[in-house]
């Protein structure tokens, strides 16, 4: 009897022991526990088969009628995988309530060998209406029960809950599970685009907190693969990482020429969110190269796809007005300029992103400084500052030190030492986690 025939009478056990409104502990005896009852009804690899007959033989379940009871089974459970794949569907396509409503009604037990998958899909649509407690609850337990099936579904509900710490500005947690799910991941198992999903949250993560250098070894790790991606959106990411990372360290034009690369890709698949994101990348670059009127056509180009970009996806607006404040101030349009910062500003607040909100605090900051409207500069760098330390951005906290102590510089000696201080315990940490201040 194989692995595959030990599963199939663990479904028929449970289909009866169902039928006939027994528990676990109902079948359990002093020759098998409900602990591996569960495990053989959930075909858990492992489980012997002579526990799967010793069940058939207690249940009265001649062996005879096995393959008529597995093919009905079989067709049963067909029709729910079918089920649960709409219900994931309904929730991708944007109706996570719906999908919500329908698994409510399944009620599947945690020994259903489907319970994973239906706590990942349940997880997964509370995730995305910011139910972040259900989420995580429903989440954990589709690891749990995930982590004995080679479905990948431990790996995809590492994934998601990566996204539901990273959505609540944590981003040191989204990476420890992004890692988590790189290590559940297994290449025999199914969902095989997961790895790839969980490689660019993980390089994501590693950016926005500043750690360049292994945020881009991530994105070299996966380059060569880049073809065999299924999801084009993932692929135009790490165009996105590739082409940004190259701009945050100076190398332009291979920032240039990955932009362009995944521009061109974007505009032929109708990926209109990529194209405003590797236009912005673009901008930055010709910012840094002082192009300045290459830079505001980026840009234009960027908000040209403003009516294109829907939900919450607009928090992708809040980097375009934030680099765009900042060509105004070079440009000296002052105005235009305050008026782009305090719109980045208002949308970090409203979606709650921390890394970008911080960087519009002290670039607001910034702007106030050069007016040499001192205190307000003070104002938006201890509110940047504040931001940072809570959500353990090292690279902002750096840099709000400085241009607090930039303001403090012959006016207030102690306060201009203790911010110093703070720079070099920050710069300590920064080096050690393999950041750079100026990444």
């Amino acid at each position: 009897m194989n692995t595959l025939e030990v599963h199939d009478l663990g479904e028929i056990i449970r289909k009866v022991r169902k039928e006939r409104g027994l528990r676990l502990e109902d079948l359990a005896d002093e020759n098998i526990s409900p602990a591996t009852i569960s495990n053989v009804e959930r075909g858990v690899p492992h489980v012997g088969h002579e526990k799967a007959l010793y069940l058939i033989n207690k249940l009265g379940i001649e062996l005879s009628q096995v393959p008529e009871l597995l093919h009905g089974q079989q067709l049963e459970l067909k029709q729910l995988q079918k089920t649960l794949f709409q219900m994931e569907c309904l929730c991708d396509s944007g109706d996570p309530r719906q999908a919500l409503k329908k698994l409510d009604k399944l009620e599947l037990e945690n020994s259903h060998p489907y319970a994973a998958y239906y706590y990942y899909i349940k997880g997964k649509s509370h995730s995305r209406l910011k139910n972040w407690a259900r989420a995580e609850r429903a989440l954990f337990n589709a690891v749990r029960l995930g982590s004995q099936t080679d479905t990948n579904i431990e790996a995809s509900a590492f994934a998601e809950l990566s996204l539901v710490s990273y959505y609540q500005n944590d981003l040191e947690t989204a990476l420890k599970y992004a890692n988590s799910g790189i290590d559940a991941f297994t290449d025999n198992g199914s969902r095989s685009h997961t790895i790839h999903v969980l490689k660019r949250n993980k390089a994501i993560y590693l950016e926005r907190l500043g750690r360049l250098g292994e945020a881009l070894g991530v994105v070299h790790e996966v380059w060569d693969s880049l073809e065999k991606m299924e999801q084009v959106e993932t692929k135009l990411t790490f165009y996105w990482l590739r082409a940004e990372l190259s701009r945050r360290t100076g190398v332009y034009n291979e920032a240039i020429k990955y932009a362009e690369e995944g521009l061109e890709l974007a505009r032929f698949n109708y990926q209109h969110l990529s194209m405003f994101d590797l236009w912005i990348v673009l901008a930055g670059v010709y910012m840094e190269l002082k192009e300045w009127e290459q830079a505001e056509s980026c840009f234009e180009m960027a908000l040209s796809l403003k009516e294109k970009v829907i939900g919450g996806e607009k928090d992708r607006f809040i980097t375009a007005y934030a680099r765009l404040g900042l060509l105004y101030m070079i440009q000296n349009r002052k105005d235009q300029a305050y008026t782009m910062l305090q719109e980045a500003i208002q949308l970090g607040k409203k979606y709650n992103d921390a890394p970008h909100l911080t960087h519009a605090l002290l670039m607001m900051g910034d702007f106030y400084r050069k007016q040499n409207q001192t205190d307000q500069a003070i104002l938006y760098y201890r509110q940047g500052l504040e931001l940072a330390q809570k959500h353990q951005l090292k690279k902002r906290e750096y840099e709000a030190h400085l241009h607090l102590a930039q303001c403090f510089e012959n006016v207030d000696e102690q306060e201009f030492r203790k911010l110093t201080r703070n720079m070099y315990k920050v710069l300590i940490e920064l080096k050690n986690e393999g950041g750079e201040p100026n990444g």
